[in-house]
Order: structure tokens, then sequence, then C-alpha cells
């Protein structure tokens, strides 16, 4: 090859450079669920799809706020929605998103205000439940 042939850097294997996946990248089905586990819908943002990790959320903490056994059954879904969807990535059956990190770090700051109303609306609830009416 010369230096005035086009190159294809994706048939080279060359990261980033093109095509449906990076070369050598895969993501972690058993850390995309552990996400999931600890933090709702965060799975399903490192697998790159952050819609569907803040429906995850907000379904989860509607859930929990109405009866727990709906929350707790999205959260079991969020877990292995995004293990599933890590594995199907690493199989090729899905298209390979990436993720970046200030879009993690926005989830997590969406995360956190969305636990605190949950929390603040259980406070409220109890106190008026607890008030006496004189």
């Amino acid at each position: 090859m010369t230096m005035t042939e086009p190159v294809n850097l994706h048939t080279m294997g060359i990261p980033g450079a093109g095509g449906d996946a990076p070369v050598g990248e895969k993501k972690n089905p058993v850390f995309a669920a552990g996400l999931s586990l600890l933090f709702p819908g965060l799975g399903q943002v490192y697998n790159g799809e952050t819609g569907k990790g803040i429906l995850v959320l907000f379904l989860v903490l509607a859930g929990l706020l109405v009866m727990l056994i709906p929350g707790v059954a999205v959260w079991i879904f969020g877990m292995y929605d995004a293990w599933a969807t890590a594995r199907r990535m690493n199989e090729g059956t899905v298209p390979f998103r990436e993720v970046r990190l200030l879009t993690i770090a926005l989830f997590m700051v969406l995360w956190t205000v969305g636990v605190l109303a949950l929390l603040t609306l259980a406070a409220l609830a109890a106190f008026t439940a607890f008030t006496v009416a004189i």
C-alpha cells in the first residue's frame, strides 16, 4: 500500500473509525444488571439506552410510592432488561451503543432528585396520616 491510496480505517480494525460497533468493545451483562440493582435504570444508561433508563427509574419510583410490589417488579424487570440487552449487544443482535460519562452523571443527578422526591412524599404522607385534626 502506498501513501496515495485511500485507507479504510474500519477494515483495518481501528476502534471508533466507523462501522456499527467499536472493535473489541463489549458490554458486561453482569455489570449492567448490578448497576440496575443498585440504581434502577442505570443499567439501561450503561447500555446506551438513556430514555429507557429514565422510564425504568420513574416507573420504579412511582410503583414504590403507590404500592411496594409494582415498584419491585419494575426494578427486577430493569435488572433483567439491562442484562439481556448487554448480552444482545455482545452477540450483535442489538446495535452497540456507547455511553458517555456525562450521561451517567446527569442520570445520577436525576436519580438523586427522584429518590429525594420519593422520600419527601413518603414523609409528608406519614406526617399527614399521624396528624390529628383539632
